[in-house]
């Protein structure tokens, strides 16, 4: 049954979480890992670990966060949010700044 939220979800969104799902999954196989062990692990049900595997948008970020840390993956996550990582937010910064720089007004403490 599809999830009233995930169906209004745009496209990049569903295929993003499901990619990540996917991630999450390969890392737990590559570290021959079964999912009963990394659910119980991370806290949570062996259902809820594989909603998290398919990418349900349903499961919390905190579900998400132990699970990649318990993997491992937890410093990757951190450095891909990371501001300075946020190309988008630089362009339009660059994008307003001034054509010119002016000199600052000399400050007159007989004016204060």
């Amino acid at each position: 049954m599809t999830n009233e939220r995930s169906a209004h979800a745009p496209f990049e969104v569903s295929e993003g979480l499901r990619e990540i799902g996917q991630a999450i999954r390969a890392a737990r196989l590559r570290r021959r890992q079964p999912a009963s062990d990394l659910a119980s692990r991370v806290g949570v049900s062996l259902p809820t670990l594989r909603k998290l595997e398919k990418g349900d948008p349903s499961v919390s970020l905190g579900v998400f966060a132990r699970a990649v840390w318990t993997l491992g993956l937890f410093p990757a996550v951190r450095r891909a949010v990371c501001p300075e990582n946020d190309h988008l937010a630089a362009s339009i910064e660059t994008s307003r700044l001034p054509s010119r720089a002016r000199r600052p007004r000399e400050l007159n403490l007989d004016d204060l």
